[in-house]
């Protein structure tokens, strides 16, 4: 029997936490700066919500992980390039 496991932690114990850290980066942390978002423009966007979609996209693979792998390791890595897309930004905008 295989377990799904990464560092001794079940696979859908990290989607969840996965999932705590994208609502809280949703609706918690940026809330300060919700001002700024009168006009949107596309690196505020990126900065407001490709966080959390990273978060979820990283979630969604971890409960995917032994059902369908693949698509695990491909909705995983599309959440890998939501993050770097936003560090990007992020460090740009500094």
């Amino acid at each position: 029997m295989e377990k799904y496991l990464l560092f001794g932690i079940p696979y859908p114990i990290i989607g969840f936490f996965c999932f705590i850290l994208a609502a809280t980066f949703l609706y918690i942390w940026p809330k300060s700066r919700a001002k700024n978002l009168e006009k949107l423009s596309f690196p505020k966007y990126v900065l407001h919500y490709f966080h959390p979609l990273a978060w979820v996209l990283i979630g969604m693979g971890a409960f995917w992980q032994k059902n369908s792998p693949e698509i695990a390791i491909i909705t995983a890595g599309l959440g890998a390039l939501a993050l770097v897309m936003f560090i990007f930004v992020f460090i740009r905008s500094r």
